[in-house]
């Protein structure tokens, strides 16, 4: 059984996407938006950003995006259902039993 949409619509209303990414990369405010080295690539001027009002990061450089569990689960290395847990216990949430 799926993960129900409703728990991963409040997952993501309870989580900060810069204060997510920001544990891994460091970042720098610049307009509206967050910037810093991607990690998920080598690059020497950042192109990696990260939007606060969007929820959403995005790469310029190797073209990787997403929302914060798919940052969770790229930067970890983890299936969806562990990134959704790790967030989970990040945000105070139990991940409903799916089994």
């Amino acid at each position: 059984m799926p993960i129900p949409e409703r728990f991963l619509d409040e997952l993501n209303d309870r989580l900060n996407i810069v204060e997510v990414v920001s544990a891994y990369v460091p970042l720098t405010k610049k307009g509206a938006n967050y910037w810093g080295l991607c990690p998920f690539h080598n690059e020497k001027t950042p192109s990696f950003s990260v939007s606060p009002d969007k929820q959403i990061y995005h790469c310029f450089g190797c073209g990787k995006g997403g929302g914060v569990i798919s940052f969770i689960m790229e930067i970890e290395n983890l299936p969806f259902p562990d990134a959704v847990r790790l967030l989970g216990q990040r945000a105070g949430l139990e991940v409903p039993d799916t089994g």
